[in-house]
């Protein structure tokens, strides 16, 4: 059976879809008999190995798109390349997208009868979102929705009511394996790393992600040092005037394979997310508020290093994490809330131990690229994913 992978990821890119797209496929892949990526390039772009970008084996074809430069018609234009390709093949095959586009109009237009799943990562924001994929949901070979959160598929129950009753998955983000150094998992050190207590955040810089609450932060616990990983030089520039120096220390963007570099010198890592979360759009416009339904990279991430994390309380995010098991959760807006839990974390050794174990042990049960495709493919294994270090380092992150 061949799998189809629609996707209007631009790859490479710098963005946190592009990287799970790519992930994603590698994982398919071991379950299929061939999968094959559908997604853009721009064509400065063409001759990179994708592969190596990604530090993701040569497991699956990817079969990329040039994108056109033309605002209103580049997705359907995507969207029709794409349905000429698979149109083309006259074997068995299913097909999974990101890409609604294509998915709607091979439903509207009744072109691909093959089963079809989409994965969504947020709602409809216009009608002809709307339109599209109610078009799916309709289609007699509609098999699944896979959503990222229990509030996402709540959501999409109260949009689209039957259409998608029964037939909604919630299958949350995750991390790779490969990346993570075999000393954070076979002997990871709980004391604290230096005189100083280090704190670490690695992610963008997006409203919302938490970079506010850092700096509210930082002039509160003078005993610890906040590490920042991550960020634009402009953002960083910004920060870097809004906190000053004193317990502040800025590192800018790093390639992934560097990240556990980082985690490893850290005491307690921190998500700080807030009731409203900006995601990046085109041109930097904003595409619009996810903190009802993310769920976010770093977290897995995070998990993944075996650090204690302290985490905002928001509803979304409590579908993974635990307060007092595998986070310590505080009020997002509360900064004495942060305080205190990060103080805990610093007094305690058992405690740093108790929630770093807990958060790694959960990951590798749950939230690897592996487990999140037999869970989608319903594949029931009782195996723990622990391969560390079998492929290529990827060069990017998200």
């Amino acid at each position: 059976m061949r799998l189809y992978y629609l996707s209007n990821s631009l790859i490479p890119s710098k963005f946190a879809n592009s990287i799970q797209v790519m992930k994603m496929c590698r994982a398919f892949s071991d379950f299929f008999d061939q999968v094959v990526l559908f997604a853009r390039f721009n064509q400065q772009e063409k001759e990179v190995d994708i592969f190596q970008y990604y530090g993701v084996k040569p497991t699956f074809e990817a079969d990329r798109i040039k994108s056109l430069n033309i605002s209103g018609l580049r997705r359907f234009h995507h969207a029709w390349k794409i349905i000429q390709r698979i149109r083309a093949d006259k074997g068995p095959k299913e097909l999974f997208g990101r890409d609604y586009y294509v998915l709607g109009l091979i439903a509207f237009l009744g072109l691909v009868k093959a089963p079809m799943s989409l994965e969504i990562h947020q709602p409809p924001s216009k009608w002809l979102h709307t339109f599209l994929q109610r078009q799916v949901f309709k289609s007699p070979h509609f098999k699944q929705l896979v959503v990222i959160s229990q509030a996402l598929a709540d959501e999409y129950v109260r949009l689209f009511g039957p259409l998608v009753e029964g037939k909604t998955m919630v299958a949350h983000d995750g991390a790779d394996t490969n990346q993570i150094p075999r000393d954070l998992i076979d002997h990871p050190s709980y004391e604290q790393k230096s005189e100083k207590f280090k704190l670490g955040y690695i992610g963008s810089f997006y409203p919302g992600k938490g970079m506010g609450m850092i700096a509210k932060l930082a002039p509160m616990l003078p005993e610890c040092e906040f590490h920042v990983v991550g960020g634009k030089p402009y953002e960083v520039e910004h920060w870097k005037e809004v906190c000053g120096q004193g317990n502040m220390v800025f590192h800018g963007f790093v390639s992934p394979e560097r990240i556990y570099e980082f985690m490893r010198e850290f005491d307690v890592m921190l998500a700080p997310y807030q009731p409203k979360v900006l995601i990046g759009g085109k041109k930097g416009s904003k595409k619009g508020d996810i903190a009802k339904w993310m769920s976010p990279l770093k977290l897995f991430e995070y998990m993944a290093g075996g650090k204690p994390i302290v985490c905002s309380d928001l509803p979304v995010l409590m579908e993974v994490l635990r307060h007092e098991d595998n986070a310590l959760l505080a009020s997002s807006t509360d900064v004495d809330n942060w305080v205190q839990q990060i103080r805990r974390l610093k007094d305690s050794h058992e405690l740093r131990e108790q929630v770093g174990r807990s958060a790694q042990k959960d990951f590798f049960e749950n939230y690897t690229w592996k487990k999140r495709a037999e869970h989608i493919l319903g594949i029931k294994s009782d195996s723990t994913d622990t391969e560390t270090n079998t492929e290529p380092e990827p060069e990017i992150h998200g």
